[in-house]
């Protein structure tokens, strides 16, 4: 009704206005993969009549199930724009207002909802929570007892306690605060801490705010965002996957959470074309929008493996060595109709480039990838099936042949809009842990650029591995910590929500006994559980199982439900190469010995038998 169509009457209503009618300022609406919405308004006024639309919404149905109706208001313009709401929308008398932030001493915030909400709409006084007096802790304190002493009706409890309102009215700001949660500050900080009120004295101003955990138990929370200013903000808060303190807004994930933003502040968002399709509910990888044979880069790539983790299952990734390898991987993913991951480490892509050519400056390695993932993408659309393209384990003495690698990405990204590579992986876990981090960080700012995933590991995988020696390492590097993955996640989500983590869990490269590898796949659990109650999320960190070989598979199947989205495969891709081609010399053995003369007599030729085509096929 607040929101009129052509086909309105004065009073804004129409019996006949058809279904496919856009009401006056509403644009457009989208769901996000995280679950939150969007809704797309012309302007600022449109954003306000939206407001009371979602407010009008939520107060009738909350009175009608339970017989009452509380919502937490900020101020500003937010509470301006319910002044606008039919003065019989609801029955007021049902309705209990709280606030999200006041300053103690000043009641600005109540003042306006006086003024915009309850005198208008008849709201009782007494069913205004007003902030009290005293230090910013009492305050807290007393607002908190204030909310937990509520009749079940009006204000209800998770089931971690926390008081649950039946709407949260937010306004965003252009640094990305809510309320009164400014980015990188301590109350920020507080998330997952369990507190529904956070008290505040900076410089002696004090106030109360409402704390993250509070915001995001709430059945519904709308957030506003309107004009140019904000587009910025917006286009970082809407990133699914990357809430954290830099940006408040984006770690708003309620339940039912929507977004009401204006054509001007939603632009920066549109205008890079981001895909975040909701992936939770499809049935097969096929069902993503976009899906396609060939080579995935991007939002498509990525949203392949948000699927995987969704559904549960790692995308195996098979380092090759050359074009055989490569067609070997393709077969398998054709024959079981799956995605795989072609990856070529750094001696791999030398191998691929030819061992002949000079490597002093890593420029044979940085040839070899090139070439290995230009070929995969020639042939991989004939095979049937999704395809990634990554580089593995590039240690910080390998930069140089990263950067080869990102320099040609950027060439390709310039000419065709997307990299040559899927993803690429940094394994600096051998450098101290903030230097790693850091490295990282800087790379990832520039993939960013070219949309480009990346993998990096923390802790140290044991083992050998493509010259890569780490079996003398102590034990406890062998295992990663809570903190140790949190800390990656605070510097990298802010930049791009397209990494990967290879934590370590124990892991080690090479080839073991069943049994030996003292896997603990529940450290997987316990960094999603970390993050997660910070973030108000489930499951919000994607790994990397690295030295998968001698694993048990109850290891492998219980790492696949925390998270794992893509699997290293090596040691026993390699045995099973030459495992083909010993088998074919053992039954072939008398054809081997020269070019003629083989049980059939001296003088027959060997040639199918010795021919490469043969022998690599059996590998394959």
């Amino acid at each position: 009704a607040l929101l009129k169509c052509r086909h309105s009457d004065s009073n804004g209503f129409s019996p006949t206005c058809p279904a496919s009618c856009t009401p006056r300022g509403a644009m457009s609406s989208f769901s996000l993969s995280d679950g939150r919405k969007v809704r797309v308004l012309q302007d600022e006024a449109g954003i306000g009549a939206a407001v009371c639309e979602e407010f009008i919404a939520s107060a009738k149905a909350a009175i009608a199930s339970k017989g009452a109706f509380s919502v937490a208001v900020p101020g500003g313009s937010i509470v301006t724009a319910l002044a606008n709401m039919p003065k019989d929308a609801f029955d007021a008398s049902k309705v209990h207002v709280f606030f999200c932030n006041e300053r103690i001493g000043d009641g600005k915030c109540y003042k306006g909802a006086m003024k915009s909400l309850v005198g208008p709409m008849g709201i009782p006084e007494a069913q205004v929570y007003k902030v009290g007096e005293g230090t910013p802790e009492e305050v807290a304190a007393q607002y908190e007892a204030l909310l937990c002493g509520m009749p079940s009706n009006v204000v209800g409890k998770t089931n971690s306690g926390m008081p649950q309102v039946d709407l949260v009215l937010v306004g965003t700001g252009e640094d990305g605060h809510v309320c009164s949660l400014h980015p990188n500050k301590t109350e920020i900080k507080m998330a997952g801490s369990g507190k529904p009120i956070i008290p505040i004295n900076e410089g002696g101003k004090t106030s109360i705010t409402v704390s993250l955990d509070f915001i995001c138990a709430a059945k519904k929370v709308v957030l506003s965002a309107a004009k140019a200013s904000r587009s910025p903000m917006v286009l970082r808060a809407l990133r699914s996957g990357s809430g954290c303190y830099d940006c408040p807004a984006s770690m708003v994930n309620a339940a039912n959470t929507t977004w009401l933003c204006d054509k001007d502040s939603i632009k920066g968002y549109q205008d890079k074309n981001v895909s975040d399709p909701a992936v939770a509910h499809l049935s097969s990888f096929w069902d993503i929008p976009g899906m396609k044979a060939g080579v995935l880069t991007g939002d498509l790539a990525w949203s392949l493996l948000q699927f995987a983790k969704t559904k549960e299952f790692a995308i195996p990734a098979f380092n090759c060595t050359s074009t055989s390898t490569v067609n070997a991987v393709l077969e398998a993913g054709m024959q079981l109709k799956r995605p795989v991951i072609i990856q070529f480490s750094e001696g791999g892509s030398a191998f691929f480039g030819g061992l002949s050519l000079h490597n002093k400056e890593k420029q044979a390695s940085i040839l070899g990838a090139i070439a290995g993932a230009t070929y995969v993408r020639a042939v991989a659309p004939a095979y049937g099936i999704p395809v990634l393209v990554h580089s593995d384990h590039c240690a910080k003495k390998l930069l140089p042949w990263f950067d080869g690698m990102l320099e040609y990405d950027e060439y390709f990204f310039s000419a065709r809009g997307e990299p040559l590579f899927s993803s690429h992986m940094l394994d600096l876990s051998e450098e101290p842990h903030e230097e790693n981090i850091g490295i990282c960080a800087v790379y990832l700012a520039r993939m960013a650029k070219i949309n480009c995933i990346l993998e990096m590991e923390i802790g140290i995988t044991g083992g050998v591995e493509d010259g890569v020696d780490n079996s003398g390492i102590a034990k406890d590097k062998l295992y990663s910590t809570p903190e140790e993955v949190w800390q990656v996640y605070e510097t990298l989500a802010p930049i791009s929500e397209k990494f990967t983590i290879a934590a370590a869990f124990g892991n080690v490269h090479g080839v073991y006994k069943a049994g030996n590898v003292v896997l603990r796949p529940e450290l997987l659990g316990s960094f999603q559980d970390y993050a997660g109650k910070i973030l108000q999320s489930s499951k919000p960190l994607n790994f990397v199982f690295h030295g998968g070989s001698g694993s048990e598979k109850r290891s492998i199947d219980e790492a696949r439900t925390h998270g794992v989205v893509k699997m290293n495969v090596d040691t026993d891709t390699q045995w099973a190469y030459w495992e083909g081609i010993k088998k074919f010399y053992d039954d072939n053995e008398l054809f081997l010995q020269g070019q003629l003369g083989n049980p059939k007599g001296l003088d027959k030729p060997n040639k199918s038998y010795y021919d490469p085509r043969k022998w690599n096929r059996e590998a394959e």
